[in-house]
């Protein structure tokens, strides 16, 4: 096992990871049919695209946290920019990949030091950068759960994610 330990690359192993579940969860945003893009179900739900901005969300703090190596300043009413700016499939796939270009980047320019640095999220929880950037890309293959649930609600179980 050290030997393995020694010459996996966990840099590129998780940006890999994050490029990954991008691609599914564009998969998956495009078999949302356009008009159950915005609803509610049950009553109760987030409409998706709010979960997709949830998750996009996370991926432009994590990459300011890295530049700022440590907490980021978030500029006031960002998260609802961001919401706004999913309200179409479209503009959800362009923030997702804009999301996930700007992580990688910041993700592997940044030094192992800046990596262990800490950071308190929004949701109180203190961690190193590297361990945001793990949740970062968690957080949309957790997501992407979501809008598979919701696609087989709809009568698709199909999976998208060859599509990509």
């Amino acid at each position: 096992m050290s030997t393995t330990a020694t010459h996996i690359d966990a840099k590129s192993t998780l940006n890999g990871w994050l490029q990954g579940v991008t691609g599914m969860f564009i998969a998956d945003i495009r078999a949302i049919p356009d008009d159950k893009w915005t609803a509610a179900f049950g009553g109760c739900t987030r409409p998706t695209y709010e979960l997709a901005a949830d998750a996009i969300g996370l991926l432009f703090w994590v990459t300011e946290a890295i530049k700022a190596q440590g907490t980021p300043n978030v500029e006031e009413g960002m998260s609802e920019k961001l919401t706004a700016a999913c309200n179409t499939k479209d503009g959800c796939i362009s923030m997702l990949q804009k999301g996930t270009q700007g992580l990688s980047e910041a993700f592997m320019a940044a030094s192992e030091e800046t990596l262990m640095k800490t950071a308190m999220a929004p949701w109180q929880m203190e961690s190193t950068l590297y361990s945001f950037t793990q949740i970062a890309a968690s957080h949309i293959w957790y997501h992407d759960g979501q809008l598979n649930y919701i696609q087989c609600m709809l009568g698709d179980g199909a999976y998208h994610w060859t599509e990509h």
